[in-house]
């Protein structure tokens, strides 16, 4: 197997040497350059997999320098380091099509891991693609991971995951990226159908199978036929409708009310459900064997307060999808008072607080103080204070990567996206043990 080739593009050529050396000592054959123009020339020449560029160089910008890259191999995977960075610069890096950023200083493992990371996921199936999955949190890239490596296959998939955590975007990606791209995506959510119509929905009827029945309905089943059905809030489903499930899942036939033979339906079943299933199973409100066969496999979505680098990608998502982009500006402090929030409602609730948030703004740059005044009641209930300072913020933020990564400090920075160093300095500042 040839070694992978990494293009470093660093003015400082102590810092780039160190880089070149690290990256040797891991097996990658590594070249370097020092400009803009260099480093084009060594990307045509050499064809390299990873780049990694810093920002702010003699003769460009890294940021324009990417679209560049990206024109000469669209696969190409870019990580961009800066010293100068902001979050509005490294979200547009992201946009553009880098796959990470990384703030200086770093240490020699941010720098390993984020090159390593990238090579598992390769450039367009990371933070934000075709597919609407918008984030840079490695919980994020494993799911686009396990997307892509399930979409050519027929198993039934089960994703499970809080309300608004972006089931139904993650079931659409399965469908966009497999091999049915072109047939139908067909969405049901079984919790907004009555049990006693959510039957002749799925299934269909045939003409006369009841009054008021006066033609033939296909059902969702043969709307969808080659393509994908979406059983949205599977865990609502009625148990007396589940054994009719069941047994089109195993058979692949759909048996209409009122008609005595079945249909057959070459549809791949992608299921959704917040609630625990197996806990419903436990409680004989959900069949064991129709659990086992939708989950063949199964795609956990975490709630977004575990996954909180991914909020200034969708904040400014909300932002562009809100034609605000050109009008709204998102102070640093602004953004550090939304990550601290704990969004119950995750991506869903976010996205709705964004849109109100830019209708009252208007225009202008977002402070901490409009974030906090127009906080949502059910989250400005798990503040101190809605005149809380962002020291109070950060540490709450320390405070919950810390937990979430069992005390270990490394695994807390990357949640943070900062170096070890800088949390070890602000646990201290904050006095956390």
């Amino acid at each position: 197997m040839q070694p992978v080739k990494v293009l470093v593009i660093e003015d400082n050529e102590a810092q780039r040497k160190v880089m070149e050396f690290n990256l040797s000592r891991e097996g990658y054959r590594v070249s370097g350059a020092g400009t803009v123009n260099n480093g084009m020339q060594l990307m045509r020449e050499q064809g390299p997999d990873v780049v990694i560029t810093d920002v702010m160089l003699p003769d460009g910008n890294g940021i324009e320098l990417l679209g560049r890259l990206l024109s000469i191999n669209p696969e190409l995977i870019v990580i961009v380091i800066t010293a100068y960075g902001t979050i509005r610069m490294a979200v547009d890096a992201i946009k553009k099509g880098a796959h990470n950023y990384i703030t200086k200083p770093y240490e020699k493992d941010d720098l390993l891991i984020s090159v390593k990371q990238a090579l598992k996921t390769r450039k367009g199936h990371g933070d934000r693609n075709r597919y609407d999955i918008i984030g840079r949190s490695h919980a994020l890239k494993d799911i686009v991971n396990m997307v892509h490596r399930i979409a050519d296959s027929d198993v039934p998939v089960l994703i499970t995951g809080e309300s608004g955590t972006g089931k139904e975007v993650v079931a659409r990606a399965i469908h966009h990226a497999g091999n049915r791209r072109d047939k139908p995506f067909v969405a049901v959510n079984c919790a907004a159908i009555p049990s006693n119509l959510l039957e002749a929905e799925l299934f269909g009827y045939a003409r006369g199978a009841f009054t008021g029945a006066v033609k033939d309905k296909p059902g969702r089943f043969l709307l969808a036929d080659r393509g994908v059905l979406f059983l949205d809030e599977i865990g609502s489903m009625d148990a007396l409708l589940q054994p009719k499930l069941l047994r089109v899942v195993e058979t692949g036939y759909v048996e209409r009310l009122g008609d005595i033979k079945g249909t057959k339906a070459d549809v791949r079943i992608v299921s959704a459900t917040n609630a625990n299933l197996q806990e419903l199973v436990r409680q004989g409100l959900f069949r064991e064997d129709l659990y086992y066969r939708l989950n063949v496999f199964g795609i956990h979505i975490p709630p977004l307060r575990e996954r909180i680098e991914d909020i200034p990608l969708l904040v400014d998502h909300f932002i562009g999808m809100y034609e605000y982009r050109d009008k709204i500006t998102m102070s640093g402090d602004a953004m550090k008072a939304i990550m601290a929030c704990p969004w119950r409602g995750n991506v869903r609730e976010l996205a709705n607080f964004v849109r109100r948030l830019l209708v009252i703004k208007v225009s202008g740059t977002v402070t901490e103080k409009d974030v906090m005044e127009n906080m949502p009641p059910a989250v400005s209930a798990n503040h101190e204070s809605i005149d809380e300072s962002m020291d109070d913020a950060e540490k709450r933020m320390i405070i919950s990567a810390l937990e979430r990564s069992g005390r270990n400090k490394s695994k807390a920075a990357k949640i943070l996206n900062i170096p070890r160093h800088k949390l070890i300095y602000r646990m201290k500042k904050f006095g956390i043990e």
